[in-house]
């Protein structure tokens, strides 16, 4: 993976950006420490900003495929990476572990370090968006069959048999009580662990979950919005040219956090950014001073208590008063950000098309 810097964009005379090239699509970012994992279509790749020194993983280093879709590093300091088609990788600094829905192990040759699960005890698919932790340290996987379940001998997989919404599920969240909230194709779902009847419930833009979809345009339809984004996979592409026609989905998740005040913050693909605070949805649009209406990814500044939404057309600021938006002319070299994280100094970082930026203002 070639990474170049970049000079700060000239449109902001303060010098508050810096860009660094990478030459492939930035899926996911995670700060660790003074570093920063970026995930790319082009492998794994560990970022140190103040030596510029970096640290690339790829297939032949322990993932099964080099499209990272996420990256997270668990409360253990363990990174974990959710792949296209390789399942999902796990490094505790020295190796990699990966897992599949056939087996789990530590090298490729699948010889004496690879184990094979008993049938049913497989992550859920090859295809893993998101992991999260649960209060007792319990790790949940999102995957495009399921919501996925790791007792550490195994995964136990929910599907739409249990009560899930739909089945391809991109996005985790989980909140005080310890209830899983998936953001999947066909809206949210929630599942309560501690629940043993009506352990499911779910929400769709019918009930209010991100903005009705906007008409269709040759602009505005699927595909013109899943080629790069985060969210995106090969379902989209499947159907060829007929997939043109169909509009932007609200009902489709694609990001999802919660705040200091325990509301859940979801980003939709062309319903704009929605907020359930536990009773109703609100939703906020290009209309309420969104940049962009397709949100890919959200990321919680906790010590401004400001929360930072990439955008297909650029990047927002919500101090949940006001949107203040930061496009090309603002200094932000891409248009789609699909990737953000602000790390402990408060830098922001956006990840876009071919690009990583930093952001050190406000």
């Amino acid at each position: 993976m070639t990474v170049a810097p970049a000079s700060a964009a000239t449109a902001d005379p303060t010098n508050r950006w810096t860009h660094w090239q990478l030459f492939t699509v930035v899926r996911s970012l995670a700060v660790d420490g003074d570093s920063i994992w970026v995930g790319t279509d082009h492998g794994l790749m560990r970022f140190y900003p103040k030596t510029q020194d970096k640290e690339v993983y790829g297939t032949q280093d322990g993932l099964l495929s080099s499209v990272v879709l996420f990256v997270k590093v668990a409360p253990d300091k363990r990174v974990w990476a959710g792949t296209a088609g390789g399942g999902l990788s796990s490094f505790d600094g020295a190796r990699w572990t990966f897992y599949t829905p056939y087996g789990y192990g530590t090298s490729l040759n699948y010889g004496a370090t690879w184990t094979s699960w008993p049938q049913g005890r497989g992550i859920g698919d090859l295809w893993v968006y998101n992991v999260a932790f649960d209060p007792k340290g319990t790790m949940w996987a999102a995957t495009w069959k399921g919501l996925s379940r790791f007792d550490g001998n195994g995964f136990h997989t929910f599907t739409v048999k249990d009560g899930l919404v739909d089945k391809w599920v991109y996005t985790l969240a989980i909140d005080r009580d310890g209830r899983i909230w998936c953001g999947t194709e066909g809206g949210v779902s929630r599942y309560n662990p501690k629940s043993a009847k009506g352990a499911w419930v779910s929400w769709t833009n019918h009930d209010g979950v991100g903005a009705p979809a906007p008409p269709v345009t040759p602009e505005n339809t699927e595909a013109s919005y899943y080629a790069g984004s985060a969210a995106g996979g090969r379902h989209h592409a499947a159907g060829g040219p007929k997939d043109i026609s169909r509009p932007v989905n609200p009902n489709y998740i694609s990001s999802s956090l919660f705040d200091r005040e325990g509301r859940l913050w979801v980003g939709t693909m062309g319903g704009g950014l929605a907020r359930f605070d536990g009773r109703a949805w609100t939703s906020y649009t290009t209309k309420d001073g969104l940049s962009g209406d397709v949100v890919y990814a959200l990321s919680l500044d906790e010590t401004r208590n400001v929360l930072w939404i990439g955008t297909n057309d650029g990047v927002s600021r919500y101090d949940f008063r006001t949107f203040t938006s930061f496009r090309k002319e603002d200094g932000l070299f891409a248009g789609a950000v699909y990737a953000v994280a602000v790390d402990p100094a408060g830098d922001k970082w956006f990840g876009s098309y071919g690009q990583v930026s930093r952001y050190q203002g406000d």
